[in-house]
C-alpha cells in the first residue's frame, strides 16, 4: 500500500508540477515507467523488487531520458578538466610534454582548490665567470653532456678545454689544443665524452681525446689527435656524433657529407648541389639536418643513405640546432623576406607535422651567423646570440621574450646550454666568453 501511495504521489507530481516547466508528454511517460519500475507494480498485492545497483539505476535513467536532459557519465569530471586544460593553457611556463606546477609528479592530479600553476623555471641572470685566454675573436663554446668541461674555438686557431677550479666558480684552462692551421669552426663532444671532434677551414676534422680526469691521463691527453681526416676539399663547417660515440658525420663547403668511424675510416659519402654551411642530428641520431647555401634543409636517414623530404624554408637559412628531447629544430635564418616582418628570426619546425610551430624576434643578425639553441631543464627557453651584443631568450612554447642578457662589447657569435649545470654559456668577438648561471 505504501509503494502504491508514492508511485502515485510520484506520477502526480510528475504530470502536475514539473511537466510544464522541465519535460515533454513523451519524457513524462519515460519517467512514469521509470518510476514504476523502481519503486513496484501501482495495483495489487505489494511486493519487493530487486534492488538494482547505482550503475544500472543510472543506466536505466539514461535510457528513457532524452539527450538534451540526461547527463553524460563522469560529465563533472570532463568539466573539471577542462578548466585545468585552460589554465594550463594560458599558464606561461606550463610544459605540455611534461607534468609540472605545484611541485605535482608524473603520477599526481592537479588540485581543484587553487588554480593551476607552473614555477617558473629559473633564468640565467647573472654572469658567474668571464674568459679571457683567447687573443682573437671566440667563435663557439661546446659543453660535455656531463658538464665537467666545456670547450672554446677562436679565431686564434686554438681549442681550450675549461674546468672549474679549486675554488667555486673559478674557471682554469684544463687543456689547449694546436694543430689546425686555420680557426676551428665547429667542435663536438662525443655521446659518452670521451672523444671531442673538430672541424676547421684548414679543410680537416680531428679527434681528440677529452681531457682527462682526476684519475689520470689517457690516450691523446698530450695534445696531438688521435685521428686527422683530410678528405674534404674545402672548409669544414659542421661535425656531429652519433649516438653510439663510434660513428661520426662531418661536413663542409666542398658538398659533400662523410660519415667515419672513430679509427678514421669513412664509410659512406652524400653529395648535395651546394655548399654545406651547417648540420645536426635529430635527437635519436637517426637523420642529419643540412643547411646548404640554398633555401631550405635537407634531411637525410643515415641508416638508409638516402635523403628525405626537405623542410621548405622559403628564406636563406644560416645555422640550425636540433632538439636532444623531441622532434624539433631550431633553424636560424637572418634576412626573412617571405614573412610579414622583415629582419632576422628563429624558426621551431616541428619534425613530425613538418610544419613551422613557433617563431622568435627581436634579436639582430645581418652579416654574421649567429647561432642559436634550446635551454632549460626541459628545453622550455630558446637562447640566441645577436649582432648587437647581446643574448636573447625566449620561452619556446609562446615564443615570448623572456629576458636579454647585457655584458658583451661585440657580436654574440654563439650561445650553449650544459644540461647537467644549468650554464648558458655565450661567445662573442670581444675575445671574451661569458658563463652565466641563474
Amino acid at each position: 500500500a505504501a509503494a502504491a501511495a508514492a508511485v502515485v504521489a510520484a506520477e502526480a507530481l510528475l504530470r502536475g508540477d514539473l511537466a510544464a516547466a522541465a519535460l515533454d508528454a513523451q519524457s513524462q511517460e519515460r519517467l512514469v515507467l521509470l518510476t514504476q519500475s523502481c519503486v513496484g507494480p501501482a495495483s495489487g498485492r505489494a511486493q519487493r523488487p530487486p534492488t538494482p545497483s547505482r550503475d544500472e539505476l543510472w543506466a536505466r535513467a539514461l535510457s528513457l531520458l532524452p539527450p538534451r536532459v540526461a547527463v553524460p557519465p563522469h560529465r563533472l569530471s570532463v568539466l573539471l578538466w577542462q578548466a585545468v586544460r585552460y589554465q594550463q593553457l594560458h599558464c606561461l611556463h606550463h610544459d605540455a610534454s611534461h607534468p609540472c606546477g605545484l611541485g605535482l609528479h608524473a603520477y599526481e592530479a592537479p588540485p581543484l582548490l587553487q588554480d593551476y600553476s607552473c614555477e617558473a623555471p629559473p633564468l640565467p641572470t647573472r654572469c658567474i665567470a668571464r674568459l679571457r685566454e683567447h687573443t682573437d675573436e671566440v667563435w663557439l663554446a661546446a659543453a660535455s653532456h656531463n658538464g665537467r668541461c666545456i670547450a672554446s674555438s677562436s679565431r686564434d686557431r686554438s681549442v681550450l678545454f675549461w674546468e672549474e677550479g679549486d675554488t667555486l666558480l673559478a674557471f682554469r684552462v684544463a687543456h689547449a689544443l694546436h694543430g689546425h692551421t686555420e680557426p676551428c669552426s665547429c667542435i663536438a663532444w662525443s655521446w659518452d665524452d670521451k672523444y671531442v671532434l673538430t672541424g676547421s677551414a684548414d679543410r680537416t676534422v680531428r679527434l681528440w681525446a677529452a681531457p682527462p680526469g682526476p684519475a689520470g691521463r689517457e690516450e691523446g691527453s698530450s695534445g696531438a689527435p688521435l685521428r686527422t681526416m683530410a678528405k674534404h676539399r674545402d672548409a669544414v663547417t659542421g661535425v656531429a656524433w652519433l649516438r653510439d660515440s663510434h660513428h661520426f658525420v662531418s661536413a663542409g663547403f666542398d658538398k659533400c657529407i662523410f660519415l667515419w668511424d672513430i679509427h678514421g675510416a669513412d664509410l659512406y659519402r652524400w653529395e648535395v648541389p651546394s655548399r654545406i654551411q651547417d648540420l645536426s642530428l635529430t635527437h635519436d641520431g637517426a637523420r642529419m639536418l643540412v643547411v646548404g647555401s640554398d633555401r631550405g634543409v635537407k634531411v637525410i636517414d643515415i641508416q638508409a643513405r638516402r635523403e628525405l623530404s626537405s623542410l621548405p624554408e622559403s628564406d636563406a637559412v644560416t645555422s640550425v640546432c636540433a632538439s636532444s628531447l623531441r622532434e624539433e629544430v631550431l633553424v636560424n635564418v637572418a634576412h626573412q623576406v617571405a614573412g610579414s616582418r622583415p629582419g632576422p628570426s628563429i624558426r621551431l619546425w616541428d619534425l613530425a607535422a613538418r610544419r613551422v610551430v613557433q617563431r622568435y624576434l627581436g634579436h639582430c643578425q645581418a652579416r654574421f651567423v649567429v647561432r642559436s639553441c634550446f635551454g632549460g631543464p626541459r628545453e622550455e627557453f630558446v637562447c640566441s646570440g645577436s649582432e648587437d651584443g647581446q643574448v636573447y631568450i625566449w620561452h619556446r612554447h609562446y615564443g615570448s621574450l623572456l629576458q636579454v642578457l647585457h655584458g658583451h662589447s661585440a657580436t654574440v657569435n654563439s650561445v650553449c646550454w650544459s644540461q647537467s649545470r644549468a650554464w648558458l654559456i655565450s661567445t662573442s668577438d670581444d675575445r671574451i666568453r661569458r658563463t652565466l648561471h641563474e
